[in-house]
């Protein structure tokens, strides 16, 4: 089987494994690209970004945020390939405009719906171009289980041609220990850590953090804004860090706390499930995106603070009482952490992980190709 995989990031193209890199952050040449390296051996896969000329880079990703170039780039090969896949509707409205226009042609067309067709809009312009195009796709692959009430209300034809599949980490990458030579950028101990770039809840998380009467500072990796920094000499800003550094943040912290804005579609799944695999205790809002993803078992004489999840600590979106309580009571019983942050690293070895995801991602992909 020959496939054409769609990505809505740039990759590097390289001739060997950096050691800076995660799996989907690079393609070798020759060998199978991120999870694809579980599949069987007759699969040939070729990866294209979304790399183009600088000027035109920053127009799509800002502003129209979907990829055209991407596109015109391999629509001569299409006919080349069984299965085309598109990470993201960014990589994918252009394709599917196009097969419903002039037809689908003799490949299929699967969709990785991250952000549940234009952040799971339910009104105007934007769902009925989505709307148009999605009636072209072939299969759709989800993370977040709630995204099937929105295409019931939204895309019902996609009911049929869509498959949950939990994402899974590189749980190997992460579960490994941090390079010897690598340091963090600030010697910092005692501290919790959040790590975001966007899409996180900063004001319930710093509400309750301000409360919280502890010396144990709070460090946030990707966010720097200076009004929350003079707010209290405790928080620490620190901005993107390489991928190994961050695992240096993650190590050596307390705990990590993951304050998601409540949407209903898949983000957060990845930072959450590699603090995980590192086998910490990690404090998360209970949104949509996360739900899937605890496991429900109670531990003894704990369920006041985990809810009955044993690989996770949950509190409810934009509470920053509930937050605060869920920190203190971690300060005041670090016994806890321990506990709950192997429960969480088995989960991520058993469930969450690449190769868990990938088996289940070929299945449906047999299923489609079958069809």
């Amino acid at each position: 089987m020959k496939i054409l995989m769609l990505v809505n990031w740039k990759i590097k193209y390289c001739n060997e494994v950096p050691k800076n890199l995660q799996t989907p952050d690079y393609y070798i040449k020759g060998q199978k690209y991120w999870f694809f390296k579980y599949m069987p051996a007759d699969i040939d896969v070729d990866v294209v970004d979304i790399s183009s000329f600088t000027a035109l880079e920053n127009f799509e990703k800002n502003t129209i945020r979907f990829y055209i170039w991407q596109v015109i780039k391999v629509l001569p090969q299409l006919s080349n390939y069984d299965l085309v896949i598109s990470h993201g509707m960014q990589s994918g409205i252009v394709l599917a405009i196009i097969r419903r226009i002039f037809g689908k042609g003799e490949y299929k067309h699967l969709v990785f719906d991250i952000g549940a067709f234009n952040s799971a809009r339910e009104s105007g312009i934007s769902l009925k171009l989505m709307q148009f195009a999605s009636q072209s796709i072939d299969a759709v692959i989800y993370h977040t289980k709630m995204q099937v009430d929105y295409y019931r209300k939204c895309h019902p034809w996609l009911l049929s041609r869509s498959r949950f599949i939990p994402f899974g980490t590189d749980y190997n990458y992460f579960a490994r220990d941090v390079d010897s030579s690598v340091k963090k950028s600030l010697a910092i101990k005692e501290y919790i850590l959040c790590v975001g770039y966007n899409k996180r809840d900063w004001d319930t998380l710093m509400d309750a953090y301000l409360q919280v009467e502890s010396d144990a500072k709070l460090v946030l990796v990707g966010h720097v804004d200076n009004k929350v920094k003079h707010a209290d000499s405790r928080v620490i800003m620190v901005p993107k860090v390489s991928v190994e550094e961050l695992k240096c943040w993650i190590r050596d912290a307390m705990f990590c706390v993951l304050p998601l804005e409540y949407m209903n579609y898949s983000f957060g799944q990845m930072t959450l499930l590699q603090q995980m695999a590192m086998g910490k205790t990690v404090v998360t809002a209970d949104v949509p995106s996360i739900e899937a993803y605890k496991i429900y078992q109670s531990l003894p004489g704990e369920s006041s603070v985990n809810e009955n999840t044993n690989n996770m600590i949950i509190y409810e979106s934009g509470n920053a009482k509930d937050l605060k309580n869920k920190i203190e009571y971690i300060l005041l019983n670090r016994y806890v952490l321990d506990t709950i942050g192997e429960h969480a690293k088995d989960s991520v070895k058993n469930y969450f992980n690449e190769q868990v995801m990938a088996q289940s991602v070929w299945d449906y992909i047999k299923e489609v190709m079958n069809e």
